[in-house]
């Protein structure tokens, strides 16, 4: 008897041993299914009976700050466990980040449930909250095949093309119905996609997303090929669309996990898990998705990182250095692995930047100059001079390719490579007859189109291109944008510049408003970064922010298109100015020192002002503002 209740307590102090070591457990470099942010990541997770710590990760601009709110929590199998403390930062307060833009600290929760698979890490329910979903617990290392892809897709971009095809030159409607595999409340209420176009640069758009059903649809005219750039939340990816066709396209919202993932493997030098196709359509492009044409290897030439070219360099020396390098790629990316098709898309992509590359030599020489001496103001043209490119320096890259292919239209500096035409030193007897030619013949009147400005003299031109596509596109632009004017008619308010010398301007603009709080915000419709802030403080103007003793007032140039700037301003609450290259240049250059845009200037209740670039920070933006109008 004795020796049974014996052997009975030794099984369960084993069994409870066991249960014990189950549960006081540590998860190392989690899987994340999904993110709104790459600022954090969760690298470590100790489960215990008393508390659940992550170890926490943060990557920010040097010398900025990020916040935890102690409202922070923890969701599993739909139950919240609470913040309880943190080690190395403060809940609520601003954390600045140091000057490597890295830190670490320790976030302690209740203590999840035994058994628990995976969790959500909530930073409080606020919309731009940091958001980390499908943290995994029992220690996953790969990503499953994405739930919910039609058949249809999945065949259609996972099956090799034979080649790449060809660019499509035609005007349509197109319309893109985006599909968000994996889609979360938290990570975003709005997708936006960016049109890399041929002859209308990059175009923004946006589309609220259906929360129930996790789709967004854009629809807008398109001219010829074109290559979308989707980004929700932290999730990105990129599809080439045709003109005119109805597209399907699936971005796997996991795909914001998975460069958590690889930022890890970068930094702490550990297994990543297998690269993840961040989208999947339908459509004729679609076979172009595959991930099997892509290879993590990059053969193109680095142009934009200050260190291309030597400023030192000759012409004759800078595109001996440039036919080089593009030599070297193309032996590289003939001898890869890469599918045929893929070695074609490289190649493609690698030609586009060649033919970049030396259009804009003097350029990326300046750019050399600028990066080691750290100078981005104007430069004295006594302290460097730049040989400039000639045309037989352009002549020999047309000896080592045909740079009138329509398909180099389908590589990734597409539209780069289009505005190299608009140099003047291109042979005319290897342009003459092609697309190129055409090209360098409409650009000029591209912006006059989209500002329903063509002229008679435009028309004529038109006609004597040698593909009517070109004629059709401008012409098309020019009536979508004549109706767009229209709709705009009362509902875009532009005040009337004030007929003052350009150094009283500023004053005479801010004049009728003394008394009150002015914030004077320095924009255009092209910089997205200003459209991005923007579109943060309008609904801070009916809530925080809502004061009559605030004044909006929004200073944008004529390198606004005013079709698009009339379409947009009656969406931002505020008095509009659009002023002249003269005006501006004053205001920027001489009275203020603007370095970009967009910038800031703060005018306080005495009509004291003060140029405040610290509030390209919107949180700081918004607490001072908050402070002064109390």
């Amino acid at each position: 008897m004795n020796h049974n209740l014996s052997w009975l307590a030794a099984v369960t102090m084993a069994m409870l041993l066991a249960a014990c070591t189950q549960r006081n457990k540590c998860v190392d470099n989690p899987l994340i299914e999904s993110s709104n942010t790459m600022t954090l990541d969760i690298t470590r997770v100790e489960l215990s009976d008393t508390a659940t710590v992550l170890h926490t990760d943060a990557y920010y601009r040097p010398n900025y700050w990020i916040r935890i709110s102690s409202e922070s929590y923890l969701l599993a199998d739909g139950k919240k466990y609470a913040l309880t403390g943190t080690q190395g930062i403060d809940a609520d307060s601003l954390f600045w980040m140091p000057d490597s833009g890295e830190a670490s600290f320790l976030l302690t929760f209740e203590p999840l449930p035994a058994g628990t698979r995976s969790f959500d890490f909530i930073e409080s329910d606020c919309d731009d909250c940091f958001k980390l979903f499908g943290i995994d617990l029992t220690g996953k290392k790969e990503y499953d095949l994405p739930e919910g892809l039609p058949e249809e897709a999945m065949k259609a971009s996972t099956t090799l093309p034979d080649s790449v095809p060809a660019p499509v030159f035609k005007v349509g409607e197109t319309t893109v119905n985006l599909h968000l595999l994996g889609y979360r409340k938290g990570l975003a209420a709005e997708a936006n996609l960016y049109l890399n176009t041929l002859l209308n640069r990059q175009q923004p758009y946006s589309s609220p997303i259906d929360p129930e059903t996790g789709t967004a649809t854009f629809k807008f005219w398109q001219y010829g090929t074109a290559q979308a750039l989707f980004g929700v939340g932290s999730s990105i990816g990129n599809v080439w669309l045709a003109p005119g066709e109805h597209t399907d396209v699936y971005l796997d919202m996991r795909g914001s996990g998975w460069r958590i993932m690889k930022r890890r493997s970068e930094e702490k030098k550990i297994a990543c898990p297998k690269r993840l196709q961040s989208c999947y359509a339908t459509g004729t492009y679609a076979g172009l998705l595959s991930d099997k044409l892509h290879s993590d290897k990059y053969y193109g030439l680095d142009l934009y990182t200050g260190e291309f070219a030597d400023y030192k360099m000759s012409a004759d020396e800078y595109a001996k250095h440039v036919i080089s390098l593009y030599q070297s790629h193309v032996n590289s990316i003939t001898q890869s692995t890469l599918p045929p098709v893929g070695k074609e898309l490289e190649l493609l992509s690698l030609r586009q930047e060649a033919v970049v590359g030396m259009v804009s030599g003097d350029y990326f020489r300046e750019h050399n100059y600028r990066s080691l001496n750290n100078c981005w103001d104007q430069i004295n043209p006594s302290d460097v001079k730049i040989d400039p490119i000639r045309k037989e320096h352009v002549a020999q890259l047309c000896g080592l390719f045909d740079i009138t292919d329509p398909k180099l239209l389908l590589g990734d500096e597409m539209m780069e490579y289009a505005m190299s035409f608009t140099y003047p030193g291109w042979p005319e007897e290897v342009v003459a007859g092609t697309f190129v030619a055409d090209i360098r013949k409409v650009y000029p009147m591209v912006e006059r189109a989209n500002n329903a400005s063509l002229t008679d003299e435009d028309r004529k031109t038109l006609e004597t291109v040698s593909n009517p596509f070109f004629c059709e596109a401008l012409l098309k632009m020019q009536e979508n944008a004549e109706a767009e004017l229209k709709a705009a008619e009362g509902k875009a308010v532009i005040e009337e510049t004030p007929d003052v010398p350009e150094a009283e301007l500023f004053d005479a603009i801010i004049a009728p408003h003394k008394g009150k709080v002015v914030l004077v915000d320095f924009w255009n419709t092209w910089c997205g970064p200003c459209r991005m802030a923007i579109k943060a403080n309008e609904p801070l103007k009916e809530s925080e922010l809502k004061s009559e003793n605030l004044v909006w007032i929004y200073i944008a140039n004529e390198t606004s298109p005013i079709v698009e700037y009339k379409k947009m301003i009656p969406g931002i609450k505020g008095k509009h100015y659009r002023l002249n290259e003269k005006q501006w240049r004053y205001l920027c250059d001489r009275k203020f020192t603007i370095d970009g845009i967009p910038s800031y200037v703060l005018v306080d209740k005495e009509g004291q002002y003060k140029l405040r670039n610290d509030f390209r920070d919107h949180g700081q933006m918004k607490s001072t503002l908050k402070e002064m109008i109390k």
